[in-house]
């Protein structure tokens, strides 16, 4: 699946959680009720809320210099730094600490300012953030500059700590993300947590995703090609709360894209049609906004999709783009999967238990006392410390290791370090099996597609006598008139999707 990346250029790409826009412009104040604060604008300046950052704007919309504003659930200032800091240095590798934590005092407001400076497209950007705790909540103050741009804001960040007024509203209890309401929506309609449309040819085009565990709204996934063989995978954020929802329909008006940006004009309308255990997806297209041509946008037209089920892991890939880490969080323990190479070019497979009934959990954070190797060894003497944080829809890993337990070398030990591992969905069917054999020659053609970015259009399932399924994957192709069947997968697998990759002689699980 497409990684999902949290990458920062001078023009901003907003958080992955979005919400609808609000405005404001003037010498006026915001009200942020979920979050319990009054903020005063500048005069001159336009304000957005944008998800779970509000966002000042200095010169120009959507562009540095400007404050920002988050609510995140730490005990003190302290905590909060502890996991921001790391954080910060897993997005920029040429992060500096231009000045440790240090008590502040601004009007009537006490807190704690950490600063950093790095450098995007080759300026140096001035990046200040001042945590103010309150009730279990930290309230993160934050400006951003280039001063070589003439992009600054003077006092601008002290003006509105100093001038924003914390409510203790008693009805509200922020958070760090904007929950999205779904039950008026359940009381109408029958929901499943994830609705596929495939093209004629069986190949995944759009799949529209209600779980809200990645992002609080409505995501259509869509998977694009463009000019390539191969496929990419993009997602739309379809905001309920704007939407009208009447009879088991459902009319978006606010289309966001995955960087955030507001995209409701390339549609006259959209709207999903609920019945039953099926779903549509009906478009009207604004035929102006195709830029880029047909494999890269949703199209006129109207679309059925199937319920499924989605699931979730989070990974972490190196900058060669190997994929290294990834956990399930599905089950009763956290699983930790580990890509290693030991004096090899190739990548082989490990898979560590991190026990949670001997864990410490918070709203947050998970810190792990017991690790047991794919041996069922108990190795947790390997490690000083391996927590696992929540950040911006993330998962921080944060491993110290006893370097004295590093035997094998490093390409085959867990390290220490700081390790972002981010959001990555999937599909998976909504039951657990068994399958038919015509279930599973669909979800082998999945599972390829995922693998290799190619859908086999072709699949021949036979029954074996020993209750297993071989499963061929191809496509006739023609060559100067003559038609030649292209292989692209063999594999035997149980009735539960488990087995082999009879060409690699690897092995495999077709549904995750």
């Amino acid at each position: 699946m497409k990684k999902l990346a949290l990458t920062l250029c001078l023009i901003l790409v907003f958080s992955l959680v979005l919400s609808p826009l609000c405005y404001a412009a003037g010498d006026n104040y915001d009200t942020l009720a979920d979050w319990d604060i009054k903020i005063a604008v500048p005069d001159g300046t336009t304000a957005v809320l944008q998800g779970r950052n509000y966002y000042i704007y200095a010169q120009h919309d959507g562009s540095i210099p400007y404050v920002m504003l988050t609510v995140n659930r730490y005990a003190s200032e302290e905590e909060f730094f502890d996991a921001f800091t790391p954080y910060m240095k897993q997005q920029y590798s040429d992060l500096k600490v231009t000045s440790d934590m240090e008590k502040v005092v601004i009007g009537d407001k006490t807190g704690y300012e950490v600063d950093y400076s790095y450098t995007v497209s080759g300026h140096d950007v001035t990046d200040r953030r001042i945590a103010i705790a309150l009730n279990g909540l930290v309230y993160m103050f934050a400006s951003k500059e280039v001063e070589d741009l003439g992009m600054t804001i003077g006092t601008m960040l002290e003006d509105v700590i100093a001038d924003c007024e914390f409510l203790n509203l008693p009805a509200a209890e922020p958070g760090p993300t904007v929950d999205v309401e779904l039950p008026d929506l359940e009381e109408e309609i029958k929901l499943s947590t994830t609705y596929l449309y495939c093209q004629d040819d069986g190949m995944p085009k759009y799949w529209l995703d209600l779980t809200g565990t990645v992002i609080d709204n409505l995501v259509l996934h869509c998977y694009f090609r463009s000019g390539d063989p191969s496929f990419y995978e993009t997602f739309f954020i379809l905001d309920l709360d704007t939407a009208d929802v009447r009879n088991g329909r459902v009319k978006i008006h606010d289309i966001y894209n995955e960087n955030g940006y507001d995209v409701s004009d390339w549609f006259r309308s959209l709207e999903i049609r609920f019945a039953d255990d099926s779903a549509q997806l009906v478009v009207k297209r604004n035929e102006k906004t195709l830029a880029g041509g047909g494999d890269d946008n949703i199209l006129t037209g109207s679309y059925p999709m199937e319920p499924m089920r989605a699931a979730l892991d989070y990974a972490y890939y190196q900058d060669d783009g190997q994929l290294k880490y990834w956990v399930d969080m599905d089950g009763e323990d956290v699983l930790l999967h580990a890509n290693f190479i030991s004096d090899s070019p190739e990548y082989y497979e490990t898979v560590f238990t991190l026990d949670m009934e001997t864990a410490d959990v918070d709203d947050y954070t998970i810190a792990f006392h017991k690790i047991i190797d794919s041996h069922g060894l108990d190795i947790s003497k390997w490690f000083k410390s391996f927590t696992l944080t929540k950040v911006q829809g993330a998962l921080m890993m944060n491993v110290k290791r006893d370097e004295k337990t590093l035997a094998g070398g490093a390409g085959d030990n867990i390290l220490t370090g700081v390790y972002l591992l981010e959001p990555r969905p999937y599909l998976q069917p909504l039951k657990d099996g068994p399958y038919t054999g015509e279930e599973l020659g669909r979800w082998a053609q999945i599972y390829y597609f995922i693998e290799n970015g190619f859908y086999p259009p072709e699949v021949e399932v036979i029954e074996n006598d020993d209750g297993s399924f071989t499963i061929h994957l191809f496509e006739i192709v023609d060559l100067d008139g003559v038609t030649h069947t292209a292989t692209s997968a063999w594999y035997t697998v149980d009735e539960y999707g488990y087995g082999t990759n009879d060409i690699l002689e690897q092995p495999i699980q077709l549904v995750a």
